[in-house]
């Protein structure tokens, strides 16, 4: 980071209040200007941003790099001229399509020049089997992880060997000589890549058993190979006592960069009915319709012969509290849950499983005064619902467990009381976060800036302007230290706040060219949540940036938790160099934070809780 956009650095820091500054990072204002003082001195520089090392290895076909130098110079990649931005950032698109790209940046000023040749490579290719003879090799051998199957599911086995050759395989002590067929190479891609399967019936019981390939090698003869993971057929299901209070349910065994989608977490002490396993995740029935999979190293078996885990439900109570109210429901277990819920009406969804109704009343106590209504339905075998009908329009949050024995509690805040119209902020306590930090530094600008930078310095300015509204203000990371997303929210949580905003900025993947995709986003998990998240999106939107989308269903750590409204704020993309000056621009930074406390403003107005107007103040 050198020159104008080292000085646009500095200046950001010199925004924020010293008693702020100082929270930040002393010693980084120091290190701003003999930056600052260097690249001023130096008539031409080149900093190279992507690609991070000479060499990188790359198995795809386009390629995004970006460099900076003096916004004066004129720059060239592999001989092609390219804009400077006035940070003095440049970019471009490499074709990479040969085992080695060579990739040439240079920069002209004054007569002088300055030249670098970074390196991109293809991935080298497995090294090729010998199949000579009779090969049954590990590479691509099925099942490749621990598996636990179910009548009517099916066993799947492969691996990679010798070509043209006849090939069976056993369940050992089982069943054997299963047929195998090779694949036809212009469908796998690869001679010698053989399959089987076999499908489990009612009567069948299988327990750990190791698959054995055979190749049939003279008249007599196999070649024979042990599979390294074993196979059990029924048998279940089996209890599991969750271990782990970050526990949580996926919904399948997908994966992506967020972790797959979830149903949500489970506490310590849930009993679990396990049907099933596959690599390092067990099965889990919660109904006659519906599994879900965990992480087995978030229970623990329990004796082959305990029973399923199932409960009959007692009676309802419903009573309030300060700022709250209590929905009660009596099981003699603590059995699985998932919750979730809807906006019109406003209405909260608590399915519990293994539960089976035996609930003949309820009793809803005056002191309740949040909740509307409460519901109950079977809705399918081992499948109870609780509905839960809001008095207001805005849900604020609210937390299910079990409490006393195995009593599930589901406790919802109320709105908060906004005493003046004109200041509607005041007294309440916001988290607002500044994504990444310390190690993880988040996305990267082509002019060098950092997102953890970028972010920490815009919640400072958010702070700044919430407190003069008379806000409490928490900041789970107040410097250029990495904080755990669990931390983050215990942080939010024990300081009480209403809710919480995170700050970040975006950025594209490195085969996806910078100038096309900008933009500003909002992003929401829970579908109570989107009021907040719609309401940031269009006041980000006010400031000229494109339209990227409002995003629901985001599976980000933060948009996780139902114990509070929350939204990411994705700003605008700091891949972009345009976007970077603004995100970067001490002015254009303080309108981002003016414009997040506008929407806090008016999420507050339209869903606190008002006073009567002869309550409120004269404007």
């Amino acid at each position: 980071m050198k020159y104008l956009s080292l000085l646009a650095a500095f200046l950001v820091v010199q925004c924020i209040p010293q008693s702020l500054s100082a929270q930040v990072d002393s010693v980084r204002v120091d290190s701003v200007q003999a930056d600052i003082t260097e690249a001023i001195s130096d008539s031409l520089y080149l900093n190279i941003v992507i690609p991070e090392t000479d060499t990188v290895t790359y198995s795809y076909s386009r390629y995004r790099v970006a460099a900076n130098t003096n916004p004066a110079a004129n720059a060239f990649i592999n001989g092609r001229p390219v804009k400077v931005y006035k940070t003095g950032a440049f970019i471009d698109m490499i074709e990479h399509r040969t085992d080695t790209t060579e990739i040439e940046f240079r920069v002209e000023l004054n007569g002088e020049e300055l030249t670098k040749i970074m390196y991109l490579v293809r991935p080298e290719a497995p090294e090729p089997i010998d199949t000579k003879g009779n090969v049954i090799s590990d590479r691509m051998m099925k099942p490749s992880s621990e598996l636990w199957l179910l009548t009517g599911e099916t066993l799947d086995v492969q691996f990679l060997g010798t070509p043209g050759k006849e090939v069976v395989f056993n369940i050992d002590y089982f069943k054997d000589d299963i047929p195998m067929k090779e694949v036809p190479e212009e469908i796998a891609g690869i001679e010698g890549l053989y399959k089987g399967s076999y499908t489990v019936k009612p009567g069948d019981k299988v327990r750990d058993k190791h698959i054995t390939f055979k190749m049939k090698k003279g008249l007599f003869g196999y070649e024979k190979k042990k599979s390294e993971y074993t196979v059990s057929f029924n048998g279940f299901p089996r209890v599991a006592e969750v271990l782990d209070e970050n526990a949580y349910l996926n919904i399948g065994m997908g994966t992506d960069r967020l972790g797959g989608a979830r149903y949500g977490l489970l506490e310590p002490g849930v009993k679990l009915n396990i049907t099933g396993r596959k690599a390092d995740n067990y099965r889990v029935h919660l109904s006659k319709s519906l599994s879900a999979w965990i992480p087995v190293r978030f229970v623990e078996l329990k004796s082959e012969y305990a029973s399923p885990s199932k409960s009959l439900t007692g009676n309802i109570r419903v009573s309030g509290r300060d700022k709250s109210d209590m929905i009660t429901l009596t099981l003699s277990e603590k059995l699985p849950y998932i919750t979730y819920q809807e906006l019109d009406p406003n209405v909260i969804i608590v399915d519990v499983f293994g539960a089976t109704s035996n609930t003949n009343w309820k009793i809803k106590h005056r002191s309740s005064q949040g909740i509307r209504n409460v519901t109950w339905n079977q809705i399918e075998d081992d499948r109870f619902r609780l509905e839960i009908e809001l008095n207001h329009s805005q849900n604020w949050g609210y937390t299910v467990g079990y409490g006393w024995g195995s009593q599930l509690n589901v406790e919802v805040k109320r709105p908060p009381v906004v005493t003046n119209f004109n200041s509607p902020l005041d007294g309440r306590t916001i988290s607002v976060d500044a994504g990444h930090g310390g190690d993880n530094r988040g996305s990267l600008g082509a002019a060098g800036n950092l997102e953890k930078d970028v972010t920490l310095q815009l919640s400072y300015l958010v702070k700044e302007l919430l407190e003069e509204r008379g806000a409490k203000v928490v900041l789970p990371r107040t410097d250029d230290s990495y904080v755990y997303m669990s931390e983050r929210k215990e942080i939010t949580l024990e300081e009480d706040a209403d809710l919480l905003v995170s700050i970040h900025t975006n950025s594209i993947g490195y085969g996806s060219d910078p100038l096309d995709i900008r933009g500003t986003g909002s992003f929401y998990k829970h579908i109570a949540f989107k009021p907040l998240a719609a309401i940031m999106y269009d006041k980000m939107m006010e400031l000229g940036f494109k339209d990227y989308g409002l995003t629901g269903s985001f599976n980000f750590s933060l948009n996780a938790p139902i114990e509070f409204p929350n939204v990411l704020v994705e700003t605008a993309f700091i891949s972009n160099p345009e976007e970077e000056i603004l995100l970067t621009d001490p002015d254009f930074q303080q309108k981002i934070a003016e414009q997040i406390v506008k929407g806090l403003e008016e999420f507050y107005l339209q869903h606190g809780y008002l006073e009567t107007v002869s309550d409120m103040p004269e404007k």
